[in-house]
């Protein structure tokens, strides 16, 4: 019964609301003002006067926001036909990454040498955005299984926690400026029940201390998921962000997952991220997906999600959990198919991320020598051309604006 009323939920939404929604038409006001500002161009000859008629490109290269998935190192190091892909679309769709499990503690000790060379290869491509999952994954089924050997004796499993943060958050530094220090909490908490939860306020300094740089995340699911009515997890994780500031935890953003089986309604998610925004910590959306065969369903949601999530202004990451349906943990909930074939929900990335929220414009300065627009934050490249000449320049659009001096000698 339960699952034929899910299915149902899923194929009633893959009807599609109605574009005039009213969070619909929030959204998409509060990102006009959010992601965008004014860009002025100003372009003068060598002796400093305007150059009226000059035609400018205002080309954009990269978002500020970050748009990104979980990645595995095995797929960026290998040489076969589908790791060439697999390395193509991550560079084509991705300014931010996530290791998928590399990083985890265990897979940590077993082969860093694969991690590291995962992110150096991310490095060398242009993604400096790497989101460490994680340190402290704190159940038994998730651990070394040495751990399990110091139930009885604290100190040892505190001091091996502690050095495990140490050795690699230090192996890592200036390298992953992303961490998430304590993951899932609420379903996961063996070590807290032998240490105290106190404890989980240590290891956010003992992070700190070995890279003082990094943003510190605490993670955890079921926040925006299960229609948003998980509220007994909503408020535990909300509890616990709390008590470990309040205990000192250098806590830097909160890091919300996103494992969806059914869509949660757009407006129930904004107050959600609302409530969570209220501690003054920017959220991370860090591992979407939504498992069905309906992909029409799958790409509605998709687009209700990004553009709830875009608009909020307290989140500034977006992360899918994988994209390929040849290496994702829920092969559903995959953007393209096993043959890499694009499917609906990926069409919906690319139609808003690369689309309708990214800025690629041309037009002629006015009799002041000015080009001036309205363009989505992030980096650019600018390229001026009058009578023969050409003028070029690169420069970051944040909140505040910006200014472009071209000079056409």
């Amino acid at each position: 019964m339960r699952l034929a009323v899910w299915m149902l939920a899923v194929r009633l939404y893959a009807q599609g609301p109605g574009v005039g929604e009213p969070w619909r038409v929030e959204a998409l006001q509060r990102i006009e003002r959010l992601r965008k500002a004014d860009v002025k161009v100003e372009v003068t000859d060598a002796r400093g006067r305007p150059v009226k008629g000059a035609q400018v490109r205002l080309q954009m290269k990269r978002h500020a926001f970050g748009w990104g998935s979980a990645v595995a190192a095995q797929m960026l190091l290998a040489d076969t036909p589908d790791s060439e892909k697999y390395r193509a679309f991550v560079l084509d769709n991705f300014n931010s990454v996530v290791f998928e499990n590399d990083l985890k503690w265990p897979q940590w000790e077993q082969n860093r040498q694969r991690a590291l060379e995962g992110i150096q290869w991310m490095r060398d491509h242009g993604i400096t955005r790497i989101r460490g999952h994680n340190l402290v994954w704190p159940s038994w089924r998730w651990l070394p299984k040495d751990l399990r050997g110091l139930e009885d004796d604290p100190g040892a499993m505190r001091r091996r926690v502690m050095d495990h943060i140490k050795d690699e958050i230090s192996a890592t530094r200036g390298l992953v400026p992303d961490w998430d220090v304590l993951n899932e909490p609420y379903t996961n908490h063996d070590v807290m029940d032998i240490l105290g939860a106190g404890e989980m306020a240590a290891w956010f300094k003992q992070a700190r201390e070995f890279d003082p740089a990094a943003k510190l995340f605490l993670n955890d699911f079921n926040i925006i998921e299960a229609k948003g009515l998980d509220t007994e997890h909503q408020n535990h994780f909300f509890e616990t962000l709390r008590f470990v500031r309040e205990r000192g935890a250098p806590l830097d953003g909160v890091g919300i997952q996103g494992h969806f089986r059914e869509p949660t309604p757009p407006e129930r998610m904004l107050k959600i991220l609302d409530r969570f925004g209220s501690l003054g910590l920017p959220i991370h959306i860090t591992e979407f997906d939504f498992d069905t065969k309906d992909e029409a369903a799958q790409a509605q949601f998709t687009r209700d999600l990004l553009m709830a999530c875009f608009s909020h202004p307290k989140v500034d990451a977006f992360l899918m959990w994988g994209f390929w349906e040849g290496r994702h943990w829920r092969p559903n909930g995959a953007m393209v198919r096993r043959d890499w074939s694009p499917k609906p929900n990926y069409e919906v990335w690319r139609e808003l991320v690369f689309g309708k929220w990214w800025t690629d414009e041309k037009g002629p300065t006015n009799a002041d020598g000015v080009f001036h627009r309205r363009a989505f934050l992030g980096d650019y490249d600018i390229e001026v051309t009058h009578g023969g000449r050409t003028g070029k320049a690169a420069a970051p659009v944040g909140p505040g604006g910006s200014t472009v001096k071209v000079v056409l000698n």
